[in-house]
């Protein structure tokens, strides 16, 4: 039975574990938005994320030319403003709680949290925060089929597309590992049964059929599992909702090569 603790420690690793997005250590390039990651620390976890948030807004509006609501003089005003010669704090700190309860900015137009991310350290905490911005001229994405065809083929192939590698390299082990399972154990039940006929008395055959019985069942089971896999692969590159696409560029030898990645 320790095969199928195996599975069972593996499926529960797929539901918890949860490694650092990569968007951490390189901010997506976007189809349809711009990006902006912020980093905070602090010495609590709200500390930190309040900082990334606030890192990430005043990059935005340093850098960007963006759509502005705020009061002025007891009237509201709505501009296209870069604001790289003075950041407004009070414009940061309004759009920091906005997004943070809100997931939206209404101060900053259209700007929304895609994620944030956090790891405790020993003196505290470090906190990331992705944030997006449509694009002026936004790129047509592929289609959000991709994944799905890709898992039909080959479990666990859509979720790497998407860049979910454990997801999808745990997927391809486990539909893996319960068709192999079944494969063994059928081979197992059938060696029992030609041990049961070839056996002299009937302790060894009831000895061998109760063998051929229990791989019976094992098989049986495995191959369940790998179906059930395979279903649940499929499943999980259709149900999980596309935020944006990014796209990595690299230049490689005086030639433009494309590594996809997606954000689901």
């Amino acid at each position: 039975m320790k095969f199928y603790k195996i599975i069972g420690f593996l499926l529960l690793l797929i539901l918890t574990v949860k490694a650092q997005p990569s968007w951490v250590s390189k901010t997506p390039e976007g189809y349809l938005n711009d990006f902006f990651v912020g980093r905070g620390i602090g010495t609590t976890k709200t500390e930190a994320t309040q900082k990334a948030f606030e890192d990430a807004v005043i990059s935005i509006m340093r850098n960007n030319t963006i759509t502005v609501n705020y009061s002025e003089n007891n009237r509201t005003v709505t501009e296209q403003r870069n604001i790289d010669e003075t950041i407004r704090m009070d414009i940061v700190r309004k759009s920091v709680q906005e997004l943070r309860f809100d997931g939206e900015s209404k101060t900053i137009n259209q700007l929304k949290q895609v994620e944030t991310y956090y790891e405790q350290g020993s003196s505290g905490y470090e906190a990331f925060a992705l944030l997006s911005l449509p694009k002026r001229n936004p790129i047509s994405p592929p289609s959000s089929f991709s994944p799905v065809w890709r898992s039909v083929l080959l479990p666990g192939w859509g979720q790497l597309y998407k860049d979910q590698t454990f997801r999808g390299l745990s997927f391809m082990a486990l539909t893996v590992g319960g068709v192999a399972g079944g494969l063994v154990f059928n081979q197992l039940s059938v060696d029992a049964a030609n041990n049961a006929l070839a056996s002299r008395t009937q302790a060894r055959r009831d000895y061998y059929n109760q063998d051929k019985k229990n791989y019976n069942t094992y098989s049986i089971i495995s191959f369940i599992a790998g179906g059930v896999f395979y279903t649940w692969s499929i499943i999980d590159a259709i149900i999980v909702k596309q935020e944006d696409v990014y796209v990595q560029l690299q230049m490689n030898g005086g030639y433009c090569k494309l590594n996809f990645s997606m954000n689901f």
